[in-house]
């Protein structure tokens, strides 16, 4: 009768739910607009209802077993992005050498560098992803980071190098993300990266400079000098070896702009964090200028130095 006719219907829409390449989990009353029956209404199409519960309920299972629910991939990001790091002790001199596992800490912001792999960008052909500035005290995996020597071409003979491990002001060096923080497109390695503005390249919020983490370490953009924030001791300090906790200056070498944490906060899976643009803040005051028409010193002459903004500090492990 009715209910061996509806029964019939059940199966054969059961037979073609999984024929079919994507699951649709409503009856064809439900898409028509009508309400949904339960198992206890003996009316309309009850058995189909009850049917496609049962799939859901099998594919459910399925999924949770197999670990192929989003919260599934949820908790494995997760995992590894935030995985306990050990940050590499303080030596006797109190340097940074190239290799140390660090961390890169804003000093107005009072906000760690940070990188999410899993946030890529969707354009085709660009293996980059997402830079913020995260509040998160301790060190792990998306926000470490080490020092890598930039070997210049030949033919750039007035860039300074130097022969020993130590990191030195005026030098110029590759930012790359701590590697159990996982890669991009079969690369391990991330590097800092950053873009002049224009239309298809800028900061969400602030609109300078985007600043990313790529695998492209043969690029010029992936290159940093790093400075002291003080214009005037540029020169003195060039060669002076990096120390942990020292103020520094990240100018991106292509650009000419330093690297900033401004202060706009967005919320990502991470919680509320920062964003980290290219480009040099600098005061309004003319303390600068001032101070070398007192000397002599032209005020085209006279730059003015980057504010907290572009200023970081590298931390250290504790000492063992």
């Amino acid at each position: 009768g009715i209910r061996a006719r509806t029964s019939t219907r059940a199966v054969a829409r059961r037979t073609s739910l999984h024929a079919g390449s994507a699951m649709q989990y409503f009856t064809p009353q439900e898409m028509a607009g009508g309400v949904r029956y339960g198992s206890g209404c003996k009316v309309g199409n009850w058995n189909e209802n009850a049917v496609v519960d049962e799939i859901r309920s099998m594919e459910y299972v399925a999924k949770k077993n197999a670990g192929t629910l989003r919260v599934d991939a949820y908790n494995r990001r997760m995992a590894t992005a935030m995985a306990p790091v050990t940050l590499t002790p303080p030596r006797a001199d109190g340097g940074v050498n190239f290799g140390d596992v660090v961390m890169l800490a804003n000093i107005n912001a009072g906000a760690a560098l940070a990188v999410d792999v899993q946030d890529a960008d969707p354009r085709s052909g660009e293996a980059s992803c997402a830079v913020s500035a995260s509040t998160h005290p301790a060190p792990v995996a998306r926000n470490t980071f080490s020092f890598e020597k930039y070997t210049p071409r030949a033919s750039a003979f007035l860039t300074q190098t130097w022969d020993d491990e130590s990191v030195r002001y005026g030098q110029k060096v590759r930012v790359v993300l701590n590697a159990s923080a996982g890669g991009l497109g079969g690369e391990s390695k991330l590097y800092l990266r950053s873009f002049a503005v224009s239309t298809t390249r800028a900061a969400k919020l602030s609109r300078k400079c985007e600043v990313a983490a790529s695998t492209g370490a043969a690029s010029y953009e992936c290159v940093f000098e790093v400075l002291t924030p003080d214009p005037a001791k540029r020169l003195v300090s060039e060669g002076v070896p990096l120390m942990a906790g020292a103020p520094v200056v990240l100018k991106h070498c292509q650009t000419n702009q330093c690297l900033a944490v401004p202060g706009f906060s967005f919320p990502n899976d991470f919680g509320h964090e920062f964003e980290v643009c290219g480009h040099t803040f600098v005061s309004a005051g003319n303390a600068y200028v001032m101070r070398g028409l007192a000397t002599g010193k032209p005020t085209s002459m006279t730059t003015k130095a980057p504010g907290d903004v572009n200023t970081f500090v590298v931390v250290l492990g504790e000492a063992r």
